[in-house]
């Protein structure tokens, strides 16, 4: 039975409905995000750089106080490639592995989930859990890098303990994306 929508696609009781499915929204949302963060990353790169010192604490011990030194150049060039491979790995080579002839065979109980019925379900999923760990990955390292530019502002440069959480987090959020990918392949 055909249900009347507004031209925003809102229903009788004024609820927005999609023609999408729920997990593909998720999906365009999750991509936006993480294409947002690389954006925000480089604007950090762009506004920051100029500012710092040329020679600026680049590494720190457990209690924040800076051990090892860098470049400004150094820094933010080591910071640039590790943004460009963490798109590399979490945009790219998703789609690549896909193509190959061998996709999915180390998956648990691998013929079920490829069988023709469910490759793409397992596909979307598998994208979805990149694309996931892609935005993680990205907060993780904006922040960081956040934290030692912050640090660099003060006479004596000294990470802030929050990094401490944020690690404890990303740890967190690891093992919860480990123990759904699992889950979600476990035995039929």
């Amino acid at each position: 039975m055909e249900h009347a929508h507004d031209a925003a696609g809102h229903n009788a009781r004024g609820v927005l409905e999609s023609n999408f499915p729920a997990p593909l929204i998720n999906m365009i949302w999750f991509r936006r995000i993480f294409y947002s963060l690389a954006v925000l990353a480089m604007i950090q790169i762009a506004y920051y750089y100029p500012q710092m010192p040329a020679v600026l604490a680049s590494h720190f011990d457990g209690l924040g106080a800076p051990n090892d030194w860098s470049n400004r150049n150094g820094f933010f060039g080591l910071y640039g490639l590790i943004l460009l491979m963490l798109l590399g790995i979490f945009t790219f080579i998703p789609r690549w592995s896909e193509k190959r002839a061998n996709f999915g065979r180390r998956l648990p109980h691998s013929d079920y989930w490829l069988a023709p019925e469910r490759i793409e379900q397992t596909r979307k999923f598998l994208r979805r859990q990149m694309m996931i760990m892609g935005v993680v990955h990205l907060v993780l390292a904006i922040f960081a890098v956040q934290l030692v530019i912050l640090a660099n502002f003060d006479q004596q440069p000294r990470l802030h303990s929050s990094i401490g959480w944020a690690l404890a987090l990303y740890f967190a959020i690891l093992i919860a994306w480990l123990v759904h990918h699992f889950l979600h392949f476990r035995k039929p």
